[in-house]
C-alpha cells in the first residue's frame, strides 16, 4: 500500500486490478476491489486500520469480472455506471464458474475462497456522473469512453490524482473484448495528454502508477490493433496469428501467462473486427 496524496492510498500489488481508497471526514470511498477473496479481506482490514473509519462505498471503474468478483467482501454499497451494471447483470452462472475456475488454476491456494464467492451487484447507479455527498466531502464519479461499457474515472483535481480504471493500463495488454467504441476510447486517452493532466498522478486499472505520458503508449497499441483489425476485415491476406504477433511485444507478458494474454489479444481483435464492420 502506498500513500500518493493526502488521504489517498493505492495498492498495485494484488493480482488482478489496482485498488485504492480515499479517506473523507466521516468514512472511506474504496475504488475497485482486489480480485481474490483473501486479498479483498486483507484490503478491507488495511483500509479500516489506516483510516479508522468505515467504508461508505465501493466505486467500480467498470464491471470487469476481476473487479466485481470480490467487491461484495468490502461490505459496502457498490457504485457503478448503469451500463456497467447492465453488463454485470448479464453475466451467467456458467460465465462466473469459468471466471472462478480460471483464477483457481492460476492461484490454487485461493481455490477454497473462490469456491465460496458470492457475487454482489452494484446497487447505486448513474448514467453520466454521480456526486457522493455522504462522508463529509463531495466526490464525483464520471462516466468516460473507455475499454468497457460504463467505464468511469474519479478525478481529484485539487490533489492531482486520477483513478483511471482500465481506460489506461501500464505494462499490461489492455482488455479490448468489451470495448464499445475504440475511437472514442482513443479520444479519451488523447485528452489525458493535455497540459491539465501534466502534474497528475494516474492510478491505472492495472500496472504501475504513471503520468499522462502512459496514454501515448496505450493509444499507439489500440491504433495498431485497429489497423490490423481493418486488414483482417478487408481480407488483405493478413491472418489473425500475424496480427497477434505484431501486438504481443508491445507490452510485457508475465511468465506463464503467454496463452492467457494471446487469448486476450485475439478476443480484442475479434471485437475490433465487429466494430469496424459496422462502421
Amino acid at each position: 500500500m502506498k500513500k500518493i496524496a493526502p488521504d489517498i492510498y493505492v495498492s498495485t500489488t494484488y493480482p488482478g486490478v489496482n485498488v485504492g481508497f480515499i479517506i473523507l471526514p466521516a468514512g472511506v470511498i474504496a475504488v475497485d476491489a482486489p480480485t481474490l477473496p483473501q486479498d479483498a479481506h486483507d484490503w478491507k482490514q488495511q483500509i479500516e486500520e489506516t483510516a479508522g473509519r468505515p467504508i461508505l462505498y465501493v466505486v467500480l471503474t467498470d464491471a470487469h469480472p476481476d473487479r466485481l468478483l470480490s467487491a461484495g467482501l468490502l461490505e459496502a454499497p457498490i457504485v457503478a455506471c448503469r451500463a456497467a451494471y447492465e453488463r454485470a447483470v448479464a453475466y451467467t452462472d456458467g460465465f462466473w464458474r469459468g471466471v472462478i475456475d480460471g483464477w483457481a488454476r492460476r492461484y490454487p491456494q485461493a481455490a477454497d475462497g473462490l469456491s465460496e464467492t458470492r457475487i454482489v451487484l452494484p446497487e447505486v447507479m448513474f448514467s453520466n456522473r454521480l456526486t457522493l455527498h455522504k462522508g463529509g466531502a463531495d466526490m464525483t464519479v464520471w462516466r468516460v469512453a473507455g475499454g468497457a461499457p460504463g467505464s468511469a474515472w474519479i478525478r481529484l483535481r485539487q490533489r492531482n490524482v486520477l483513478f483511471a480504471g482500465d481506460l489506461l493500463v501500464t505494462e499490461n495488454h489492455p482488455f479490448m473484448s468489451a470495448a464499445p467504441d475504440t475511437k472514442a476510447w482513443l479520444n479519451t486517452l488523447k485528452s489525458i495528454r493535455r497540459p491539465s493532466f501534466f502534474d497528475t498522478i494516474i492510478v491505472p486499472g492495472r500496472g504501475p502508477l504513471c503520468d499522462h505520458s502512459a496514454a501515448k503508449s496505450l493509444g499507439e497499441y489500440i491504433t495498431l490493433a485497429r489497423r490490423r483489425a481493418r486488414s483482417l476485415v478487408g481480407q488483405t491476406g493478413m491472418d489473425k496469428a500475424t496480427a497477434v504477433a505484431d501486438l504481443s511485444p508491445l507490452f510485457p507478458i508475465p511468465e506463464g501467462e503467454n496463452s492467457l494474454v494471446q487469448r486476450r489479444i485475439k478476443a480484442g481483435l475479434d471485437r475490433l473486427c465487429e466494430e469496424l464492420e459496422t462502421q
